[in-house]
């Protein structure tokens, strides 16, 4: 069997998220303000599940960290949250992020928020299915990510659902951006099993770096099977923090505003990923960072990092 017969489908994912990026941003960029409400939204909600969730959080932090943007309220949240601590108004754009679209927690928060009269639109894969107008009536856009991705654990998913939502919010600087970000290169997997070892028990940061940490624990889990938690900085400091171990491993995503880092430093922290800069979208190479680290966790653990098959 040949070397690329030998790669795994997540590191195919991995490995074609720039292009992704590129046509994302391309098909994302023919949008017009005919396809938008004439006036700007009240508040924009971003929701979703799992990764998705995770996603819709981080594409709050990448418009709260936008300088040129109008203060518009952005609240990300879980999709369980719309309804019962989120409650949609006529005047929010509401966007629902599913992989698959068929999430029905997501699908029910997208409902809730048409009937309440906001904006509604779809964050999901190319060649996705909408469901049946019995369940519930179409958004007024679908905004397509990447296509589908062959197993479970989800990559380019991810990253170009913040890729479309951010270009279609933040036109031309977050186009500008994305260009930059495709030309940074893959990591070396090598060098980096050796500095990832059998991979940490927590997961620590804050603001954007809670939610990418949370996502590195769960692709931690999703692709090499370790049992990995993820808390904010100061979260941690209060209560588990206790239950460190001599031989539990942390990982810290460092950013400027992060209160505990040295804190976290005198943890000896086992990798360390840095967010520099403070443009809308600074932390995305931290976020690809992480599930090439999940992966060589995998490969170190001499674990299968497909999981299962669509």
């Amino acid at each position: 069997m040949s070397e690329i017969e030998n790669i795994s489908k997540v590191e195919t994912a991995l490995r074609s998220q720039r292009e992704a990026w590129r046509e994302v941003v391309a098909r994302t960029a023919q949008y017009s303000a005919r396809d938008l409400p004439r006036e700007a939204p009240k508040r924009i909600l971003f929701f979703g599940v799992g990764s998705s969730h995770f996603a819709a959080r981080l594409c709050a932090y990448a418009l709260l960290r936008d300088k040129t943007r109008i203060r518009i309220p952005m609240i990300g949240c879980s999709s369980q949250a719309i309804g019962k601590e989120i409650f949609p108004q006529r005047g929010d754009w509401a966007f629902a992020f599913t992989h698959r679209g068929r999430t029905p927690l997501t699908l029910q928060a997208l409902e809730i928020s048409r009937r309440a009269g906001a904006f509604c639109v779809l964050v999901s894969g190319q060649g996705t299915e909408l469901p049946p107008e019995s369940v519930m009536q179409a958004p007024d856009l679908v905004l397509h990510t990447s296509p589908l991705e062959k197993v479970d654990p989800h990559t380019v998913s991810v990253t170009s659902a913040i890729c479309a939502v951010t270009t279609l919010l933040l036109p031309a600087r977050a186009a500008e951006e994305w260009d930059a970000l495709t030309s940074v290169g893959d990591p070396n997997l090598e060098n980096l099993r050796k500095r990832v070892g059998q991979g940490p028990s927590i997961l620590l940061g804050e603001w954007e770096g809670e939610w990418l940490a949370r996502e590195g624990a769960l692709k931690l889990m999703e692709i090499a099977r370790v049992q990995a938690r993820a808390f904010s900085s100061e979260e941690f400091f209060h209560g588990p923090d206790k239950s460190m171990g001599p031989d539990q491993g942390i990982w810290h995503i460092q950013i400027p505003e992060d209160g505990r880092t040295q804190d976290i430093a005198r943890l000896k922290p086992q990798h360390e990923i840095g967010i520099y800069g403070g443009s809308a979208l600074a932390w995305i190479p931290a976020l690809v960072e992480l599930q090439w680290a999940a992966l060589a966790v995998a490969l170190n653990r001499g674990v299968d990092p497909d999981g299962t098959p669509i």
